[in-house]
């Protein structure tokens, strides 16, 4: 079997926490929620090297996957990283708006995959010259929105697909509390909208949280760090298809994650934390009451970022397209970079396609 030589940038959060006990021995470790994780979940890939800037993560990362990867080199400058240490993958797991360089340097390198943390760039530009660089260097990418490799969305959409609901009309998504900032974490949401509308969208408007009155129309955050540098949004998405979608992301509310999807017959909700899926239907009597049942849950093979890291093997042994690719990412980030032109504006219609202001 081809081992494919595994590297990761940034080692906080998302890239490396530690794994930990299961409450019995027979069920082995809990697996944290991470790319390092994933890897190692994953024989056909050996995590070669890792990147950071601040030297002290490499003894984090040793203390918790040292005894999993005890060869794998460290550095402190990516592109020293992507000269020597002959990379297939790379995961890009740093601030929000330092992908595209890195992106690009990896495309130029040689490297054949790259799974990118959300969201794919910051502003217009750097996502159009992010998908030109994969794209000339035929570089398979993936952006880690990862309930697309959650199996009860994927259920969720083939009963939409499949009429389950009627014909699809609204879809309601929140995302509130602290740290519904519309960049760092709506992206995950914008992008469910994208994901079950199958559309592309026409135009959006905007709304920030007052405390963001004077934001501007670019994005002036600092990565994904401090909620006061990413604003919580009140949004409008219109489909070419006649869909239409509401974003609500607010700072100033109590915590919850969730998503509706309504059709003409039914609707579908969402507790995106939670994890529960229920589905309203109409009965056969003719009358306007739902019945109401909860998907079952499944065990899959496969699922989040260790599902991103298979399919990434696949698709440079195989070709073909993630089910997460960066175009479909591109449009997420154009919804948010509108958003924000639209609340500069006035709150007026801003129609794709977005340009940086």
């Amino acid at each position: 079997m081809t081992t494919y030589r595994a590297g990761i940038i940034g080692l906080r959060g998302i890239a490396a926490g530690a794994p930990e006990s299961a409450p019995h021995p027979v069920l082995g470790i809990r697996t944290p929620y991470n790319h390092t994780a994933a890897y190692a979940q994953v024989p056909a890939t050996e995590l070669v090297a890792v990147c950071d800037i601040a030297p002290v993560m490499f003894d984090n990362f040793k203390a918790n996957w040292g005894q999993r990867w005890p060869e794998t080199k460290t550095y402190t400058d990516y592109r020293e990283m992507l000269a020597q240490a002959q990379l297939d993958i790379l995961s890009i797991c740093t601030p929000d708006n330092l992908h595209a360089d890195m992106v690009v340097a990896a495309a130029e390198a040689g490297v054949k995959g790259i799974i990118c943390e959300k969201p794919l760039a910051t502003t217009i530009r750097d996502a159009e010259r992010m998908i030109a660089a994969v794209e000339k260097h035929g570089t398979k990418m993936s952006v880690d929105h990862t309930r697309r490799w959650i199996y009860e969305f994927h259920e969720a959409r083939e009963m939409v697909r499949k009429g389950r609901i009627g014909q699809l009309q609204r879809i309601v998504a929140t995302l509130n509390g602290e740290r519904a900032m519309v960049f760092r974490n709506g992206t995950h949401i914008v992008d469910l909208i994208c994901f079950f509308a199958e559309s592309d969208p026409e135009w959006v408007m905007g709304a920030l949280d007052a405390s963001f009155d004077g934001y501007g129309p670019r994005y002036a955050g600092d990565g994904g760090h401090k909620p006061s540098t990413d604003p919580g949004v009140l949004g409008i998405v219109s489909f070419n298809n006649g869909v239409r979608a509401l974003y609500q992301g607010s700072q100033n509310t109590v915590g919850y994650s969730g998503i509706d999807v309504i059709g003409s017959k039914g609707r579908i909700h969402i507790g995106i934390v939670s994890n529960q899926f229920e589905l309203f239907v109409q009965g056969t009597d003719g009358t306007n009451e739902l019945l109401h049942r909860d998907f079952p849950r499944y065990h899959t093979t496969r699922g989040a970022i260790q599902a991103a890291v298979e399919e990434m093997v696949e698709l440079i042994q195989h070709g073909g397209e993630s089910v997460s690719p960066p175009r479909d990412a591109f449009r997420t980030v154009q919804i948010i970079v509108g958003f924000l032109q639209s609340h500069h504006n006035g709150g007026c219609r801003v129609t794709m396609p977005i340009k940086d202001a």
